[in-house]
C-alpha cells in the first residue's frame, strides 16, 4: 500500500495507494527510478532522432516534471547567489527567470544529445541512470536537514537511519549490477558502470546538501529534485562521453 503510494506521488502511473505511508517507503525510490528509466527508453526501440526526442520527455512526464521543477527552482536560486531569506522566496517565486529558463534548456539539450548520440548501450544506461538519480534524491534526504514544512519535509524525516540507508543501497547496488547482466555486458565494463554510478551518486548528493544548507539552512522537495535531475543529466553525458567503451555489440 505504501509502495503503491509512492509510486503514484512520485510519477504519473495511477498505482493507487496511500499518501500517508509512502515517505516510510522512500528507501525503495531507486526501484521507482528503474521503473521510470525503463519506460522512458522504450521509444529507443524506434527510429534513433524520433526515439531520442520521445524518450528525453517521457524522463519529464513519467514524473510529472517533478524533478525538472526542484532543479529550476533550486538552480535559479543558486544562481542569483542570494542566501538565507532572500535565497528562499527566489525558491518559492512561482515566476521563472532567465537563469531558470536557460538551466532548463541546457539540461533538456544534454539528456537529448547523449540519448542520441549512444547506440543499444542507452536501452541499459537510462534505467541505471534514473535509478542512479533516485538514490541520489533519498541521500540527498538522509544527509540534508529537514525544512520546517513542505511534503518534502515528511520523505526527509523518514530517511533518516541507517537501515533505511542501507538498504536503499543494496537495492540500487543490485540494480546497476543486474541490468547490465541481463544485456551480457562483461565484468570490465559492468565495473566501470558501478565506479562511474557510485562516484557520481556520492559527489551530487554531497554537493547538493552543501549548497542547499548554506544558500538556504535546509533542504526540501525542490532540492531532492535538483538533486535528481543534476544527477541524472551529469550521469548522461558522462555515458554519452564513454560511448565506444560501452558499445553493446
Amino acid at each position: 500500500m505504501g509502495f503503491r503510494g509512492l509510486i503514484s506521488f512520485l510519477t504519473i502511473i495511477p498505482a493507487g495507494g496511500k499518501f500517508e505511508y509512502a515517505p516510510r517507503y522512500f528507501y525503495l525510490v531507486p526501484l521507482i527510478g528503474l521503473i521510470e528509466g525503463l519506460i522512458a527508453a522504450s521509444p529507443l526501440l524506434i527510429s534513433k532522432p524520433i526515439g531520442a526526442a520521445l524518450s528525453t520527455a517521457l524522463t519529464y512526464l513519467i514524473n510529472g516534471f517533478q524533478h525538472m521543477d526542484g532543479f529550476l527552482d533550486f538552480g535559479e536560486a543558486l544562481l542569483t547567489g542570494r542566501r538565507g531569506e532572500e535565497a528562499v522566496r527566489v525558491l518559492k517565486d512561482p515566476h521563472r527567470g532567465s537563469f531558470a529558463l536557460t538551466l532548463g534548456l541546457i539540461d533538456v539539450l544534454l539528456v537529448y544529445s547523449s540519448l542520441l548520440s549512444m547506440g543499444k548501450e542507452t536501452l541499459i544506461t537510462l534505467p541505471i541512470t534514473e535509478a542512479a538519480a533516485a538514490y541520489v534524491m533519498f541521500t540527498t534526504a538522509y544527509l540534508g536537514k529537514p525544512s520546517e514544512g513542505g511534503l518534502g519535509r515528511l520523505f526527509i524525516i523518514e530517511a533518516k537511519g541507517n537501515v533505511k540507508l542501507t538498504s536503499s543501497t543494496l537495492l540500487y547496488a543490485a540494480i546497476i549490477v543486474a541490468v547490465p547482466l541481463l544485456y551480457h555486458w562483461g565484468a570490465l565494463i559492468i565495473l566501470i558502470t558501478i565506479t562511474v554510478n557510485a562516484l557520481i551518486s556520492e559527489l551530487v548528493a554531497l554537493l547538493t546538501v552543501k549548497l542547499s544548507h548554506s544558500r538556504l539552512g535546509f533542504v526540501n522537495g525542490d532540492v531532492l529534485g535538483f538533486s535528481f535531475e543534476l544527477s541524472k543529466v551529469t550521469l548522461l553525458t558522462i555515458y554519452s562521453a564513454l560511448g565506444y567503451l560501452l558499445t553493446v555489440h
